[in-house]
């Protein structure tokens, strides 16, 4: 008996990353895409449709309005998030607003396509470089708020866990390091660490430690799958 060909839909405001994604999983024998869409209103209706699996292209930085979309993607299917989850959305959420997967937008082509493919079956795929993350949410108390980096914060703390100093991170980000030594001082009042250590650990609790070195060109660079 031949497998069952999962009905794949993908939600992605770009237009270039949304054409990639559909040749990344056309690729799949077990996997059909047969709806694209910019916007999660422009799914057709679940009676219309049947869906197995939405591959959610999340915006940056969405905030609580991941969960809310998430929610409403799982009338139609089940729901992968594929988004930049560095810093300012826990995983946990997506997962509680019913999302079967979460990947990163760095994430390789093997591991989406294997993401994808377990979610059509039902089952529950967190990228590996997320599953610290999660460990590390799913240990503090319930209503704990996420800390909310903004982008350069996310970018200082990143460059600070590499073992650079404020004048190194400051030439890097084309900044003064009196303006780093501002940015430290709210990255510690925000994550309340003190020391470099505790910095150190949260930067890889947040993911922004993931070797870039592994980051398929298919997803960095739109996830187009042109040699």
């Amino acid at each position: 008996m031949s497998p069952q060909i999962a009905q794949i839909a993908v939600v992605e405001q770009h237009s270039l990353v949304r054409l990639g994604l559909e040749t990344l999983l056309s690729g799949s024998a077990l996997l059909r895409v047969v709806a694209l869409a910019a916007d999660p209103a422009e799914l057709p209706e679940p009676a219309a449709q049947p869906l197995d699996v939405i591959v959610y292209g999340a915006p940056p930085q969405p905030g609580p309005s991941l969960a809310r979309t998430v929610a409403a993607l799982t009338r139609s299917g089940r729901v992968l998030v594929v988004a930049d989850l560095a810093g300012w959305q826990p995983v946990t959420d997506a997962l509680r607003a019913g999302a079967y997967g979460c990947v990163g937008k760095q994430a390789g082509e093997q591991e989406l396509l294997r993401a994808v493919e377990t979610v059509a079956l039902g089952g529950l795929h967190v990228a590996p470089g997320l599953a610290g993350r999660l460990h590390h949410e799913l240990r503090q108390p319930a209503g704990t708020p996420a800390p909310a980096l903004a982008h350069r914060e996310r970018e200082a703390l990143r460059l600070l866990a590499t073992g650079l100093t404020h004048g190194q991170i400051a030439r890097r980000m084309g900044l003064t390091e009196a303006t780093v030594s501002t940015y430290v001082k709210r990255i510690r009042n925000k994550l309340n660490v003190r020391n470099k250590a505790d910095l150190t650990r949260k930067a890889i609790e947040l993911g922004l430690l993931q070797d870039d070195e592994s980051r398929s060109p298919v997803l960095a660079a739109g996830y187009s799958s042109a040699a």
